[in-house]
């Protein structure tokens, strides 16, 4: 089981349309998927189910927020109780031997470490003797055998590097970055670095065991504008900046298509499996979900 973190600080770079889109590209590919949302706006669990759903689901504590608000004892076990079928999804999976399967979120985890029981002290700061279990709480409950059914993990992360993203850094094997090709998005990712390795020095101050390493961060430029089949020059010079920084890059670039992606999300159904979708965003699709799978293959 491999475990990704899709993260980015900055908003509107399409993060849970990547998302979505590699977990029933790898379920379309015969694998067992898992989508945990971890941001309080729900887009990825709106992705799979209608509004209506989701709301359902808060009404009856179905959600990541309850997990968030248990207590140690049995944690990994109501967080498998919390995994949902999109069946919308599954129907189109049915041939492919793959399923996708979601966790949804809630609004009430933007102030997640406020939910966990004991967390904080009277001022509202993490306890030091709760810092690395509680940031470790993802970590060890994915380890529970419940989850040892699927290939991999896609944990989607809030824009913010807030206690939900950092739990998803220290379970995570590899963390992908969408981000726009502007000046923007290349300081987002530095600032990224920066806040993983802040995170890292903490995380280990406090003795953590096993102690953090930097997880594998992979960026996905995306809303790309190509001319013919390259980037524009202004892009292509943003691109070139951030692969000069040594990070590493995915080489499909997702354009810049809004059109194909605007009703994905109406029908419970990503882009990627939906019909009348042009053959190139299809194709960029499924380019990024094979470096993903190679690059998992190598860790």
């Amino acid at each position: 089981m491999k475990i990704v973190a899709v993260v980015n600080n900055k908003g509107g770079v399409g993060k849970t349309t990547v998302t979505a889109n590699l977990g029933a590209g790898l379920a379309a590919r015969g694998l067992n998927v898992l989508l945990i949302d971890l941001d309080a706006q729900a887009s990825l669990t709106k992705s799979f189910f209608t509004v209506q759903e989701t709301q359902d689901f808060v009404l009856a504590k179905r959600t990541i927020g309850a997990w968030l608000q248990s207590s140690d004892r049995g944690r990994a076990q109501t967080l498998a109780d919390l995994i949902l079928s999109p069946q919308r999804c599954n129907a189109l999976l049915k041939n492919t031997g793959g399923r996708l399967d979601l966790v949804p979120s809630d609004p009430f985890i933007v102030d997640a470490e406020v939910l966990v029981p004991g967390a904080v002290d009277q001022t509202g700061h993490i306890k030091a003797a709760k810092f690395v279990p509680l940031h470790r709480r993802l970590a060890d409950d994915l380890a529970d055998p419940a989850f040892s059914k699927y290939d991999v993990i896609l944990v989607d992360c809030a824009p913010a590097f807030a206690l939900t993203t950092k739990m998803a850094s220290v379970a995570s094997d590899m963390m992908v970055m969408p981000a726009r090709a502007d000046f923007l998005s290349t300081e987002a990712i530095q600032d990224m670095g920066r806040r993983l390795l802040d995170l890292t020095k903490e995380y280990n101050k406090h003795q953590g065991e096993p102690p953090m390493r930097m997880p594998r961060v992979k960026v996905l430029f995306t809303m790309v504008q190509m001319r013919g089949n390259q980037p524009i020059e202004v892009q292509a010079q943003f691109i070139n900046e951030v692969t000069a920084l040594g990070v590493k890059v995915f080489g499909t670039l997702v354009r810049d298509r809004s059109s194909a992606y605007a009703a994905s999300g109406r029908h419970g159904v990503p882009t990627i499996l939906a019909t009348g979708v042009p053959p190139e965003i299809r194709g960029d699709l499924h380019g990024c979900v094979d470096e993903l799978l190679q690059t998992l293959e190598r860790l």
